[in-house]
């Protein structure tokens, strides 16, 4: 039986929004600025805000939900998609997961080491906590445990 975590990154979606609106008013000034004065920096601030505004938007429209973007846990291995990517999603046998850990100061990051190195996940790309809470104890319960435990 597949058990479906999906990403849903609604915090962070809303704080890209909110960044690309005050980059929008933050390019505006800035424009607004090198028209009146004519100043050579004005301009570059300009582009460089608009620029920022237009990755924060690129950003908010890739994490948002879609069908079949998440962690599926089947009865032979992961599936992860990758946020960023339109690629085929990553898949791992649970044989070849060495380790699930938690990492960082709060926990808030998965790691899923295998042979080739590591694969991160954040808790940002959930919508709750609760979440990727059950997300971590299921692959606990799955992954044998490390080989070097004693």
């Amino acid at each position: 039986m597949d058990r479906f975590f999906a990403f849903h990154p609604r915090s962070t979606r809303i704080a890209l929004v909110l960044g690309g609106c005050l980059l929008a008013v933050l390019t505006a000034w800035a424009m607004a600025t090198a028209r009146q004065t004519g100043e050579p920096f004005a301009e570059a601030r300009a582009g460089i805000s608009a620029g920022l505004m237009f990755l924060f938007l690129y950003a908010f429209h890739r994490l948002r939900p879609r069908p079949g973007w998440g962690i599926t846990l089947g009865p032979m291995g992961v599936r992860m998609a990758r946020p960023f990517s339109n690629d085929k999603p990553m898949e791992f046998t649970y044989a070849q997961l060495s380790s699930v850990r938690r990492l960082g100061r709060k926990g808030d990051v998965l790691g899923l080491f295998h042979e080739q190195g590591r694969v991160l996940i954040t808790r940002h790309l959930f919508a709750r906590r609760a979440v990727f809470e059950e997300l971590i104890s299921a692959l606990e319960e799955r992954v044998p445990p490390s080989r070097y435990d004693a």
